[in-house]
């Protein structure tokens, strides 16, 4: 290779090095800009067929019909969230520190568990100074917690009014940019790069609508058994219990069943019972019948794919990653399926995860 391809190529892999450092403070709202341009793009298309194909003035509606339907509601509960965080803070700072801890006597009649758990609890928790030495042991990571997360409110809403602004461009621009990708792609993979197109199209739709809906519809249905129980702030319990739901594995159950027990153990059998029975019965299955749903059915990448990809994308990229984490291996499995085709193994290429 000559000197001067040589030199090119290093300097041209220089200046991709630059611009990423460039542009990496601002992935994040970018990828979720192109997520939500892309998921849309059918509602943008109407719009812009209705404004008499005006790129600009469609991509300005769509946009602020987006900030409308998604950034404002976003915005209203962050700022609930930082309220209720505040206020949770101070009930557990005052309640547990000066009240001492009664077990129920359901729990007390135990055999042998009963009388040693009541036992232990006289002995540390229902001492005063041991009591307010460990409540502040237990409540000083959570106020560095809680000033952290107050901190990431602002840069959400910076965040957030990057996205929407890319948003506009992506809008305006979108058609152009997606020419210009698919024409990259076939220069680097030839005719399949087709297939791996469509393949991060199909799965970007199908995941976005499955994890989303689904986490919404579980926090949503969790937040209103917190509000008819009485287990309070309900928002912020419906927003974590959002949260959970995104991640595979982990699930609600890690808000609702903590609180569930912790209500039985503070002698409100009924409202610990109900609780849990509201999750296990009425909370987990919408899960299971709306994820599947949304993803499987919509597209050939195998679910199990699709729940690795969760995970390993969120451990990797953080929240973003819950979709590029699918998006990657949607087109890693596309790569392998197509493989398998030029090879003529059509048999295996139509079996694992495929619709029959």
């Amino acid at each position: 290779m000559p000197n001067r391809q040589i030199f090119g190529l290093v300097l041209l892999g220089v200046m991709v090095w630059l611009g990423f450092v460039v542009v990496k403070p601002f992935l994040t709202p970018v990828v979720w800009a192109a997520i939500l341009a892309y998921v849309t793009g059918p509602y943008h298309a109407r719009i812009r067929r209705v404004c008499g194909n005006r790129p600009s003035l469609a991509a300005t509606i769509a946009t602020l019909i987006l900030m409308v339907v998604l950034v404002v509601p976003v915005s209203f509960l962050l700022i609930r969230l930082q309220s209720e965080l505040a206020d949770a803070y101070r009930d557990m700072s005052t309640k547990y520190t000066s009240q001492p801890l009664v077990l129920p006597k359901a729990v007390t009649n135990i055999p042998i568990l009963g009388p040693a758990l009541d036992e232990a609890v006289t002995q540390v928790w229902n001492d005063p100074e041991l009591r307010k030495q460990q409540v502040k042991e237990w409540l000083e990571p959570w106020v560095r917690e809680l000033a952290g997360i107050i901190g990431q409110i602002g840069r959400t809403f910076a965040q957030l009014a990057i996205m929407t602004v890319t948003l506009f461009f992506f809008y305006r621009d979108g058609d152009r940019v997606l020419e210009q990708v698919r024409g990259g792609l076939r220069k680097v993979a030839g005719e399949p790069a087709d297939q791996y197109f469509n393949a991060v199209g199909d799965t970007t739709q199908a995941v976005v609508f499955g994890l989303i809906v689904s986490a919404l519809a579980q926090g949503l249905i969790a937040g209103i058994g917190y509000a008819f129980i009485g287990v309070g702030p309900p928002i912020l319990l419906g927003a974590l219990t959002a949260v959970t739901a995104l991640v595979p594995f982990l699930g609600t159950v890690a808000v609702w069943g903590p609180i569930g027990l912790w209500l039985l153990f503070s002698d409100r059998i009924g409202a610990g019972f109900a609780l849990l029975a509201w999750g296990t019965f009425i909370v987990n299955p919408t899960d299971n019948i709306l994820k599947p749903l949304l993803i499987s059915n919509a597209t050939d990448v195998p679910l199990v794919i699709v729940l690795f990809g969760v995970m390993g994308g969120l451990l990797a990229f953080g929240l973003v990653g819950l979709f590029l984490g699918p998006l990657i291996l949607a087109v890693l499995f596309a790569i392998w399926r197509q493989w398998l085709a030029e090879d003529g193994d059509s048999s295996r290429s139509s079996g694992f995860g495929s619709k029959q």
